[in-house]
């Protein structure tokens, strides 16, 4: 019995330790709606992967202005964990919004003063935001997760210094 008990301990270390600090499972709000992955330590909620947990690998390289992968089909209520590789020579993150018609207001709002502070994420906006990647810099690589929403497409977009307009990709969440 103790046999047991120490390797299920064991195992609960192990799968704490290779979880990384960064990433978050999405909650279901009071109003019913996916939450963002909470990027303060305190909220996070470590990921230990399952088998409906869909990892996605995506990065940018140089001077460009797109992502790597611009199509992400996920299964809706399934986790999925984004690993983004920055190569990039400037500051990126992932956004993804409800809809189509929330890319400019989305996009725009993190050009003011209050999203910069927020690693270009626009608080105001956070009704149309339903996960969001913190800032990856030149170099870094980050990862966040969520629980996909229910089917339907589901655009994502950097809202790095106006990226938005040409860094573009959508989710698309299939039954």
């Amino acid at each position: 019995m103790n046999k047991i008990v120490l390797l299920c301990f064991s195992l609960l270390l192990i799968a704490i330790f290779l979880t990384e600090q960064k990433t978050g499972i999405a909650e279901i709000d009071s109003s019913g709606d996916l939450a963002l992955a909470n990027k303060s330590p305190e909220a996070q909620i470590p990921l230990i992967k399952h088998a409906d947990t869909t990892v996605i690998e995506m990065k940018t390289d140089g001077i460009k202005l797109g992502y790597s992968i611009t199509e992400i089909q996920a299964k809706a209520g399934d986790i999925l964990l984004i690993r983004y590789v920055n190569k990039s020579d400037m500051n990126h993150n992932i956004v993804l919004v409800r809809e189509e018609a929330d890319i400019r207001p989305v996009g725009m709002a993190a050009l003011q003063a209050d999203a910069v502070a927020n690693d270009w994420i626009p608080k105001k906006e956070m009704q149309r935001i339903i996960a969001h990647s913190d800032l990856a810099y030149s170099g870094e690589t980050i990862e966040f997760s969520f629980k996909v929403p229910p089917p339907g497409t589901y655009p994502y977009i950097c809202t790095y210094s106006a990226h938005w307009t040409q860094m573009q990709g959508r989710l698309i969440s299939t039954e």
